[in-house]
């Protein structure tokens, strides 16, 4: 009696969604860690980025896409790549308070729509430009207190953030600021200009007059 066997069926060839799932595995397209891990030294929960005291000479890369709040506080980063924050739409705030920032790259904040709080206190920044923050108007609070070098605030240095509630350029080199500077910013509450080396002349006249209206209007 010969060998029995049965004949199993041809499955026939593979479905083309599962090829196409395999070679997105393959290339690596089904699932990718960039830019959605947490970086190195760094903890992330509930949308928050904890970079902060870890003596970081650059910024990390590749942070979770749906980051909110982002600290890198107490470091020692002189640089933030220009596009570093292209990719994170939802980022409400940055911490970049006591590092060693000289500059900010223009066109840093462009995408940063829904940025509202801004520290850059405790750093090396020599001026600020103009436009430097005008795709973020959304910003409500904006620190650069601290930074001994400040120097210069353009005239159009804040131009388009109607927003902005909180100023702090205390406590930094700055000799003059140009009312200009300020004219834009209807929403404006708190602004602090204290332990600056004003040049109280006849230049900074506009400005000492617009502060005096203000107060006014504030206490009446």
């Amino acid at each position: 009696m010969g060998d029995t066997w049965a004949q199993l069926p041809w499955p026939g060839p593979p479905h083309p969604a599962l090829l196409l799932v395999f070679f997105l595995l393959a290339a690596g397209v089904m699932h990718s860690d960039a830019g959605t891990s947490c970086p190195v030294l760094c903890t992330c929960r509930n949308q928050v980025v904890d970079c902060s005291s870890q003596r970081l000479f650059s910024v990390p890369p590749d942070l979770p896409m749906d980051t909110r709040n982002l600290s890198l506080a107490h470091n020692r980063i002189a640089a933030v790549p220009p596009g570093y924050l292209t990719c994170y739409m939802e980022l409400r705030v940055l911490d970049l308070r006591n590092n060693s920032l000289m500059e900010l790259p223009q066109g840093l904040f462009l995408h940063a729509k829904r940025l509202a709080h801004l520290d850059l206190s405790y750093n090396n920044l020599s001026h600020v430009p103009a436009d430097m923050f005008r795709e973020a108007h959304g910003l409500v609070h904006i620190d650069l207190s601290h930074n001994p070098w400040l120097r210069r605030v353009h005239p159009q240095a804040f131009q388009g953030l109607v927003h902005l509630r909180d100023l702090d350029l205390s406590y930094g080199g700055l000799a003059f600021l140009s009312l200009e500077a300020l004219e834009g910013l209807p929403g404006l509450v708190t602004l602090q200009i204290g332990g600056n080396p004003w040049v109280c002349g006849c230049t900074m006249e506009p400005l000492l007059k617009w502060l005096r209206n203000r107060i006014q209007r504030c206490t009446a």
